[in-house]
């Protein structure tokens, strides 16, 4: 078995302020693409090794799978080219503009081109993750990025009013506000108010009514939990079937 430090070694530590070209790597993804394959740990850490060039210890490459270690980008394309699949096939959503490029392959320079902007402008944005483009200019952006909407809400700087407005709507009537929540999250209403209604049922399911004590905390803060995710609740109704 590895040591820490040579688990360490293999783990990828961004610099304050950095933001990394490619989304977490999947773990479920990641396990099922190589047993797929039917390959094992040791296997998959060989051709690895190939690729990057220096060695991948069998228990690395099992600590991504489970979430404990994190990969680099490089390690990541040569996960990939070890599974022969696209890096995208291996990662979560893209959370920032230059996760959805770097999927798509393209250069800065593309994408600003695609988008109707100036290359310095468009490169501005992408380091700051912060869209502030015309209305056309961001109907291009979906053309061109295909960003998902947590994606592009995160990138609008919005994600905090749409907390606000989730909580509200699933603690009180829902139905109010699904126009103010359409305006910010770039789906149709009719999939907006579908989301909205389960996520209410669902915090209603969260009932605290008779119950005292150690049980009456538990619930409380089971409803706690779900009013902090309550975004990622939200992407989670609104993630296409077997996404």
């Amino acid at each position: 078995m590895p040591t820490q430090d040579d688990l360490h070694g293999d783990l990828h530590r961004p610099s304050e302020g950095e933001i990394s070209p490619y989304p977490p790597l999947d773990p479920r993804r990641a396990a099922a693409v190589r047993e797929r394959l039917g390959l094992t740990h040791g296997q998959v850490a060989w051709a690895v090794s190939a690729f990057q060039g220096h060695p991948l210890h069998p228990g690395t490459l099992a600590a991504w799978e489970q979430g404990t270690l994190v990969p680099t980008g490089h390690q990541i394309k040569a996960l990939a080219a070890a599974l022969w699949c696209a890096p995208g096939d291996l990662l979560g959503a893209p959370a920032t503009l230059l996760q959805c490029r770097t999927l798509l392959g393209l250069t800065v320079e593309q994408a600003a081109t695609g988008v109707g902007m100036t290359r310095d402008r468009y490169a501005e944005a992408e380091r700051r993750n912060r869209w502030r483009g015309s209305g056309r200019q961001t109907q291009a952006l979906f053309e061109v990025l295909r960003p998902p909407p947590a994606c592009y809400v995160g990138a609008c700087g919005r994600t905090g009013q749409l907390r606000v407005l989730l909580r509200e709507a699933v603690t009180g009537w829902w139905p109010n506000y699904v126009r103010p929540v359409a305006k910010i999250v770039p789906v149709e209403p009719a999939e907006v108010h579908r989301a909205l209604e389960r996520l209410h049922l669902e915090y209603q399911r969260i009932d605290n009514h008779g119950r005292t004590g150690t049980a009456a905390e538990a619930v409380e803060r089971e409803a706690l939990a779900f009013l902090d995710r309550i975004d990622e609740q939200l992407w989670q109704q609104l993630r296409p079937r077997g996404a």
